[in-house]
């Protein structure tokens, strides 16, 4: 290189501690914002009479600063650093605005937005990675800066037209809110954006999409092998759309999260993945802290594919047409798809068309785990339906509420052959509100009135509760099991005593309790130690039904109480009313005084 020109370059590129070093503290406030331009050096060197004409943009010096180029100015982050020059600095980042946005909220900002993504595709490089082959590397990181930004023109924010499987596109907004963008386009049905099977490990942040129309779609992601790893976060959703996020193809559209998204308005599908045209080969869903509080629409809808999680968050149906939930469909899926798990939840289901979930899987697991859904139970009837398995001729998948609130009825639908099949469904450690007994809150429906009740599932509930109950009520049992053609149940044990430990006597005669509907009452146990107390008369207790004449289960008489009794009754007793299931233990009026080591035990199967 010529070295007189090389010296010229040299002094096009005066650092920022030289320039500050001459202009002092007034330029230095002018100048802090780390670019220097050679018009100020020109300043400096003679080339400008004066300083404050380069800095201020006066006289000829406005000329030079409205011309510069980037790549005559150094930028140094710190001292000790690189210094590198502002244009390498600033295409660190890709602005809409670089391509003519103005983000006002009026002006259409959609040929800005397809020029930043046509700049995105275009500086897509082959990886230089050593043995590297197939995927190019995206090269940009796209910034939506504050402002509204009004798009007319479908794919704006990705184009079907670009088909290069390239990894690594970020679009990142200032903030939920801090950056819109609002789609209005003319045509019905149309996208947002459309990844055509090609970009992958990718991410959206930090930007409030709003639509003006339930027949605008936010983004298709079409895939036969490349869309995957897609990261969203912070977004909100706005207005009324119809799909946010519609999943099609063949291949992957997998490994996709969603962190802190927020649906209000109206959206009728929040996920969408169609039978026709989706593939189990999707899978591997995440949903962390999201909130899906709209007027109307279905989260989660899967007819294909899933692997499902969802961790904490707000549901909630505000309007009359509500929706469901979570949507699992199909019957015939491959294996590795069907796993479902909401976990730490919250919904509000405000009335009768909310629902919680509809799921046809005839495998895999579907839990939800610490899921309050009682909030509305002051709006709905306890009657209305909130959750609804169907077993299409085949069994159901393992199912499984655990330390959950619940509310309304869950309906589990059998067909004429699903009596061949086992089914595994349980309630532990729940709470189930509006409801005081399995029969209440259980609903067993045959479709089609098919008379094959044996494909009536067998569901287990343990140190489970109904609101309101009772405190002598008994929620653990088998539900089901009389009719399940193959119902498996275990032996329940009650103990019974009055509320101060002991047992009855003459002063106060009768301790009431419950066992569950359809319970088989198998043995009964009555006992006392001697010396347990001091009364030596006879002793008279009875273990009976409710009904309007009593049916004795057991009784014995102890001729003499403080040496204590022993009675151990067999008998197979069916509950199958709500006075056989209503239980008492009563003593009789040779009772004087209350034994507080006597124990009842009453074993039930089912």
């Amino acid at each position: 290189m010529d070295k007189n020109k090389e010296s010229e370059e040299k002094d096009k590129r005066l650092s920022r501690r030289e320039i500050l070093t001459a202009i002092g503290m007034t330029g230095a406030a002018a100048m802090t914002g780390v670019l220097l331009n050679n018009g100020v050096a020109n300043a400096l060197s003679g080339g400008q009479t004066s300083v404050t004409d380069a800095v201020y943009k006066t006289g000829t010096g406005a000329q030079l600063l409205s011309t510069v180029d980037a790549d005559d100015v150094s930028f140094l982050q710190a001292a000790g650093l690189s210094t590198r020059t502002a244009g390498d600095k600033l295409r660190e980042w890709v602005s809409v605005k670089d391509f003519g946005a103005v983000g006002n909220g009026t002006t259409d900002d959609s040929a800005a937005f397809q020029a930043a993504i046509a700049y995105a595709e275009s500086q897509a490089v082959t990886n230089p990675a050593p043995g590297a082959s197939g995927s190019k590397l995206g090269r940009v990181s796209l910034f939506l800066p504050p402002g509204s930004y009004l798009i007319t023109q479908p794919e704006s924010l990705l184009r079907s037209s670009y088909t290069t499987s390239t990894v690594g596109l970020h679009i990142q907004g200032a903030g939920a809110g801090t950056t819109q963008v609002i789609y209005s386009p003319a045509a019905a049905g149309t996208y947002l954006a459309h990844n055509n099977n090609a970009w992958q490990f990718c991410s959206i942040s930090d930007i409030e999409f709003y639509s003006t129309s339930t027949s605008n779609h936010f983004m298709r992601s079409y895939s036969t092998g490349q869309p995957q790893s897609w990261s969203f976060e912070r977004i909100r959703f706005r207005g009324s759309w119809g799909y946010s996020f519609h999943l099609e193809g063949t291949d992957t559209n997998s490994e996709m999260n969603w962190r802190e998204v927020d649906w209000a308005g109206t959206c009728l599908k929040g996920v969408y993945v169609p039978s026709s045209g989706g593939s189990d080969q999707f899978l591997n869903y995440n949903f962390y802290s999201c909130n899906f509080e709209v007027q109307e629409g279905d989260f989660l809808q899967f007819e294909k594919g899933g692997n499902i999680t969802v961790w904490g968050g707000s549901y909630i149906h505000i309007g009359a047409n509500a929706g469901t939930f979570f949507k699992l469909l199909g019957a015939a899926h491959s294996y590795g798809v069907e796993r479902f798990l909401c976990i730490g939840s919250r919904m509000e289901h405000r009335n009768a068309n909310s629902k919680l979930i509809y799921c046809e899987w005839s495998a895999g697991i579907v839990s939800f785990i610490n899921v309050d859904t009682s909030s509305s139970v002051p709006l709905r009837a306890a009657t209305e339906l909130v959750a609804t398995f169907y077993s299409n001729n085949t069994k159901m998948p393992v199912i499984k509420f655990d330390n959950c609130r619940l509310l309304g009825k869950h309906e589990y639908m059998y067909r004429v052959n699903s009596f061949q099949y086992p089914h595994n469904i349980v309630y532990a450690n729940c709470e189930i509100n509006q409801h005081t007994s399995p029969s209440d809150f259980i609903v067993f429906t045959a479709e089609g009135g098919n008379a094959n009740q044996g494909g009536t599932p067998t569901i287990h509930f343990t140190n489970t509760r109904g609101q309101g109950d009772p405190s002598r009520k008994s929620w653990e049992c088998d539900y089901g099991f009389q009719k399940s053609s193959f119902g498996i149940t275990k032996r329940t044990a009650i103990s019974v005593k009055r509320a101060d430990g002991k047992f009855p006597y003459s002063a106060s005669t009768t301790v009431g309790f419950y066992v569950p509907m359809n319970a088989r009452i198998v043995n009964i146990f009555m006992q006392s130690p001697a010396g347990a107390v001091t009364s030596t008369g006879a002793a008279t207790f009875t273990v009976q039904t409710t009904e309007a004449t009593p049916t004795v289960l057991a009784t014995l008489t102890a001729p003499n109480h403080s040496q204590g009794f022993l009675l151990k009754q067999d008998l197979y007793f069916r509950c199958d009313t709500a006075e056989k299931c209503s239980l008492q233990l009563v003593a009789g009026s040779n009772v004087t005084q209350a034994n507080p080591e006597a124990e009842c035990i009453v074993e039930y199967i089912g």
